[in-house]
């Protein structure tokens, strides 16, 4: 028997020293964990660009594009009420200067409507070296984080050069990247001194955990008497050690710092975008799914109330684009950019000015699996939803949104 324990016990220090020798580090893309249906019928975004994707430390990058929250909102998903747009990046490599939604601020928490567009824009400044994946993100109250299109972004350069100056209210010039630090790192001493002075005195009064709890048990109403005069005494000294200590910090900063502003907490309503469909409307037949081709078929019923004929080009969806080449043209922007450059192809050309004509789409591509988009036919409320772009002869677009229940073909 113990030679099956220190063979088990071998065999458990093989297994974690190879993990730590050959463990790579972690490269996933959490946005396919994401339920199909929270990526599809949420918030759809689009035009997402960034300005460039190499710079050094100290230099600002800036993320533009926009977002349409779908007006077939999951019953099931807490709705925009308090929203905040975000960057998802792994680790400290930005920091956030400033951003825009719609021009306004973007500093607090916004409100959204449903069934609207806005636009964004948020400026980065490179704080260290790496290579990340970064993400335009919208964090939702209640819903959690809605992940939008991202881009390879590398950063080169020493972090030891960077500076993060801004002057405040009293026209004081500081370095937010080091201002206050020494400060902080000595009350984390002088709290952590205390608080193990104070772990260590009880340690040597006598059993502690499981032998101090079996002891508690056994004296029962007379536990108490554990607690020595002394004990107590040392409590209180604590005790009023503590107070004392944080009422002359208190006003010792108040006198080092007499102009300060709370953190802000409010939350605003910014109007949204003019319709982006631009007179056209479109009414869903009906979609479904064809599994074995790993495509997705609709028809559509549109009406063209502009004045020029359009074309159906694109069809975009949980970040994933699908192109109609011979209306309009797009290309991965990197290795993991899901574009499917000539993944859509539709029957009943173009819709004349003023014309109300079906148009039969499909849009192919094995992102559909990938992307585990195919796992929305195994949900107890199939539908999908969508983006579709329409593009005149003059390349002006107009953007709709369409969705509805989705019927898998499994032949």
């Amino acid at each position: 028997m113990l030679n099956f324990k220190k063979s088990v016990l071998m065999l458990l220090a093989i297994m974690v020293g190879c993990i730590a020798l050959y463990a790579a580090p972690a490269m996933a893309h959490g946005e396919k964990s994401q339920a199909a249906y929270l990526r599809m019928r949420t918030l759809l975004w689009y035009d997402v660009e960034v300005s460039t994707t190499k710079l050094k430390v100290n230099e600002e990058l800036v993320m533009t594009g926009k977002f349409y929250w779908f007006y077939d909102w999951p019953s099931n998903i807490a709705k925009p009420e308090v929203a905040f747009l975000n960057i998802g990046i792994p680790g400290p490599v930005f920091i956030r200067k400033a951003s825009y939604i719609n021009g306004v601020s973007g500093t607090n928490s916004t409100r959204f409507d449903i069934g609207e567009t806005y636009e964004f824009k948020v400026i980065l400044k490179a704080r260290r070296a790496a290579r990340v994946h970064m993400h335009a993100l919208m964090n939702v109250k209640e819903a959690g984080p809605l992940i939008g299109p991202g881009r390879w972004v590398e950063v080169t350069g020493d972090m030891a050069d960077f500076t993060n100056e801004v002057t405040t209210l009293t026209g004081e010039t500081i370095d937010l990247e080091h201002y206050g630090l020494v400060n902080a790192v000595k009350w984390h001493i002088f709290w952590g001194v205390i608080a193990a002075a104070w772990l260590l005195y009880w340690i040597f009064q006598g059993p502690i955990l499981i032998p101090r709890y079996k002891k508690v048990k056994l004296l029962g109403d007379e536990a108490d008497d554990m607690i020595t005069p002394a004990n107590r005494m040392v409590g209180l000294v604590m005790l009023i050690g503590t107070i004392v200590v944080v009422t002359w910090s208190y006003f010792n900063a108040y006198a080092q710092y007499p102009v300060t502003i709370p953190l802000q907490s409010g939350q605003i309503t910014i109007p949204a975008l003019p319709d982006a469909a631009r007179g056209v409307n479109v009414e869903m037949i009906d979609a479904r799914y064809r599994v074995p081709g790993r495509a997705l078929e609709f028809t559509i019923k549109v009406t063209n109330n502009t004045n020029s004929p359009i074309k159906l080009g694109e069809f975009t969806s949980a970040n994933i684009r699908w192109m109609n080449p011979e209306v309009s043209q797009a290309e991965p922007a990197d290795s993991h950019d899901p574009v499917a450059s000539n993944g859509m192809s539709y029957e009943g050309g173009a819709v004349m000015p003023g014309q109300t004509k079906l148009l039969k789409a499909t849009c192919t591509d094995a992102a559909w699996e990938t992307y585990r988009l195919a796992k929305l036919i195994y949900d107890p409320d199939s539908r999908f939803g969508g983006l579709i772009f329409f593009f005149d002869e003059e390349g002006n677009r107009s953007v709709v949104a369409i969705g509805g229940p989705l019927l898998p073909v499994f032949i």
